[in-house]
């Protein structure tokens, strides 16, 4: 009888023993796949059905409720299947593989598992044990040829309808159709969305409107600063469900995604440094680090102390900032002595400027504050409506100086009713206007009007109820003190300033060009009337003389200045506009009229002849522009007269030798730039008459640059002559000493003015064009705003 002592891992006895433990190996892989095959049903086959239905994209329109449950499912039942197919699963052992490889090859007598036998009876016997091992050698000599055999799972027992067979098809058939997008239907399954294999998110930051800045589109991983208050614009695609987002700001920010079918979108307002993180299915997909710039708050200073005109009007010099743009500026008046009320008169400005140096001019002469010793204060704000103030300043306010006696009093006692605080005030305000209508037939022989309204007025305010009723009081003084006094030229000077603030406004909020217009033609007529006035109003004879270099300006300098700023305006400058709007202001406030004892004298001839040569300069460009204009459609096919052409040209260029010849009568130095615009016009006439029209069209812009670059020459030759050897400029501004409003105002030429047209007509053409994108759109939408 035999005995095995132990399970021997390895064949040790004779000379095919390294031969024999390789097939031995085999046979245990083999004999493993016959048993792990089975035991792999039916999870296989749920699992190659899950990867059919994922390869043909079976679980994109499904929602992602119904495609998660799917999922679950299916790994619930693939554990299951594997759980109790493995349960009673044995790994083969060395034993397990030898007498597999036994079998397989029909060894009988199992020499190869049974290989490590020992003698049970006779062991310490020399002749048993050679006996016995003599046994053992002629055993394994009769091993034949080794042979492993094909593993045999038996799985037809497990699926006897063959349905392994079926589903092996169909992944074949679903590999060829997925072809080239295999990996992400694959991903989209095991993904849990039915809608795309990787969201992907589009993020643009907005900033506040006010600041004037473009949005900015966000790159993954992003870090930047952007202005507090901007809106971050999260749009997700591709996405089964909503994505999560996550914001680590310091602010308590609830903000999520919301939409449907793949779509989702959020919005976030930044308030302060945030991180924004976006996942969907389980991966980032956006990450950013954002930084707020908080809105400072502007500051604004006086340049000057408070002062007055000529007219009595009051002038404020100040400078303000902020780092988006200044909105609003008004000026606080209050009254030193009584009770009055604050007064807040507000300034116009340029259209939400960085950095302003202005000079204002505001009338107040109407107010009952004039003639009062006040505290002034001006205060800036932004668009956030933060504010910032200056420190108040001293001054008494500009009045009208009347020198009608009655006119005088009236007003006294209009100013005691603008402080006034107790019905005692007001009593004394009656009492005064009883002794000022004492005996009316001795002190109004005049006419009964200025009588019947200071009663009207003293009756007003001794039934006072109101502070409306004392207001009206004090209206009707103002009207009886002005109409006492010589009239005129104090409406006329007011209805220019009125008009003035309104040229302001429109310009600062982008008005139609029309009303523009409009309200320039009404201040010419109002500036005719206050020359008018002025002239039959002249100064007293106390008026000091003019300087000896006192500069004369003619009614055509004003219209000239006037049409200038029509053009700037029309052009798309309307900032520089109302800045020259603010100077030809400047210049009226501050007019004397000449009683010819100055020395300034009259437009000499050589300035005449180089203003008379740049407008038709300018005339002589608008030809030129036609004709290039004419030319470059017959250069598109359009029916055109070469000949007609060229005599166009021949007329321009004549038009050319009659300016020269003007500049030349008064020895004035012709620019060089008119030589280089008469060659290129005569050599664009030759082109013509040849039907050269691409050579001409070239030469045809030479001469139009040049004809605008002559132009500037003449303009700044002219203006360097009329301040040559003066101590001020037309406008009473020193040259050498502290500039005052508009020194550093560039007045554009006529070549920058005619560009910024053809920019600005572009512009608008596109902006009617609605099919352009709306991307587009909005960004030309905000370049006219700046026009």
């Amino acid at each position: 009888m035999m005995t095995r002592y132990s399970d021997p891992n390895e064949f040790r006895t004779g000379s095919r023993a390294d031969e024999t433990n390789r097939f031995v190996a085999a046979s245990r892989a083999a004999l493993l796949w016959e048993r792990a095959w089975p035991a792999l049903w039916p999870a296989s086959a749920i699992a190659g059905v899950f990867i059919v239905l994922a390869l043909f994209d079976l679980f994109a329109p499904l929602p992602w409720v119904l495609h998660a449950l799917i999922l679950g499912g299916t790994i619930t039942a693939i554990g299951l299947s594997l759980y109790f197919g493995f349960r009673n699963f044995h790994v083969p052992t060395w034993f397990d593989g030898a007498r597999r490889l036994e079998q397989t090859s029909a060894i009988a007598h199992r020499p190869i598992s049974e290989h490590s036998d020992t003698i049970a009876a006779g062991r310490g016997d020399p002749l048993a044990e050679e006996l016995w091992k003599l046994h053992m050698t002629q055993q394994l000599a009769r091993i034949g040829k080794l042979r492993l055999g094909w593993p045999s799972p038996n799985l037809a027992q497990r699926d006897p309808r063959g349905l392994r067979h079926i589903i092996g098809l169909l992944l074949l058939a679903a590999l060829v159709v997925a072809g080239a997008d295999i990996g992400r239907r694959l991903w989209a399954a095991f993904n849990d969305t039915g809608v795309g294999a990787i969201a992907t998110v589009d993020a643009w930051i907005d900033p506040p409107a006010y600041t004037g800045q473009a949005p900015v589109y966000l790159t993954p991983g992003l870090r930047l600063a952007v202005p507090a208050g901007s809106t971050l614009n999260l749009r997700v695609h591709g996405a089964g469900h909503a994505p999560a987002l996550a914001l680590d700001s310091a602010t308590d920010a609830k903000a999520g995604f919301t939409g449907g079918n793949g779509e989702y979108a959020a919005t976030y307002t930044i308030g302060s440094d945030a991180g924004v993180r976006v996942r969907s299915n389980g991966r980032a997909i956006g990450d950013w680090n954002i930084t707020s710039i908080p809105d400072k708050p502007p500051t604004i200073a006086f340049l000057d102390k408070p002062g007055q005109t000529e007219h009595a009007v009051l002038k404020l010099r100040f400078h303000a900032a902020d780092d988006y743009g200044v909105v609003t500026v008004h000026a606080v008046i209050t009254p030193i002595k009584g009770h009055g009320k604050p007064l807040n008169v507000d300034i116009a400005l340029p259209d939400q400027a960085r950095v302003i140096n202005q000079t204002s001019y505001t009338d107040l002469t109407a107010n009952p504050y004039a003639g009062l010793d006040v505290n002034i204060a001006l205060v800036a704000g932004d668009a956030l409506g933060q504010t910032s103030a200056t420190a108040p300043q001293r001054m008494r306010l500009p009045a009208r100086v009347f020198t009608n006696p009655l006119a005088r009093a009236l007003i006294e006692q209009r100013q005691s009713l603008a402080v006034a605080n107790t019905p005692g005030d007001l009593n004394r305000v009656v009492r005064w206007l009883d002794a000022l209508t004492f005996k009316p037939e001795l002190f109004f022989k005049g006419g009964s009007g200025p009588y019947t309204g200071i009663r009207a007025a003293r009756w007003s305010i001794a039934l006072a109820e109101r502070p409306s009723d004392v207001e009206h009081a004090q209206d009707l003084l103002w009207q009886i003190a002005t109409g006492l006094e010589r009239g005129g030229m104090l409406s006329a000077a007011a209805e220019l300033r009125a008009l003035q603030a309104m040229i302001a406004q429109a310009l600062a909020q982008g008005a139609p060009q029309e009303v523009i217009d409009q309200l320039l033609q009404r201040y010419q007529d109002a500036m005719h009337r206050y020359m008018e006035a002025l002239a039959a109003n002249p100064e007293q004879g106390n008026a000091p003389p003019p300087s000896p270099d006192t500069k004369v300006l003619s009614q055509q300098d004003l219209e000239a200045l006037l049409k200038a700023i029509q053009q700037l305006a029309q052009s798309g400058s309307r900032e520089q506009a109302q800045q020259l709007m603010a100077l030809l202001q400047n210049l009226l406030e501050n007019l004397r009229l000449s009683n010819g004892s100055g020395s300034g004298g009259p437009e000499t001839p050589q300035q005449k002849a180089m203003r008379d040569a740049i407008g038709k300069l300018g005339d002589l460009m608008g030809q030129q522009r036609g004709l290039l204009d004419k030319t470059f459609k017959g250069r598109q096919g359009n029916p055109v007269d070469p000949k007609d052409l060229q005599k166009q040209q021949g007329d321009i260029q004549n038009q050319l030798n009659g300016i020269l010849k003007g500049l030349g009568d008064q020895k004035i130095p012709a620019p060089d730039d008119l030589g280089r615009a008469g060659r290129s016009m005569g050599q664009s006439g030759q082109e013509l008459g040849s039907n050269d029209l691409n050579g001409s069209s070239v030469d045809q812009k030479n001469a139009l640059d040049a004809l605008r670059s002559a132009a500037n020459t003449l303009a700044k030759k002219m203006m360097e002559g009329q301040q040559q050897g003066s101590g001020e400029d037309p406008m009473g501004r020193r040259t050498g000493g502290q500039p005052d409003l508009g020194d550093s105002v560039k007045v554009p030429g006529a070549s920058e003015m005619e560009r910024a047209r053809d920019i600005l007509k572009e512009l608008r053409r596109r902006a009617a064009e609605r099919g352009r994108p709306q991307q587009e759109l909005d960004y030309i939408d905000r370049l006219l705003k700046q026009f």
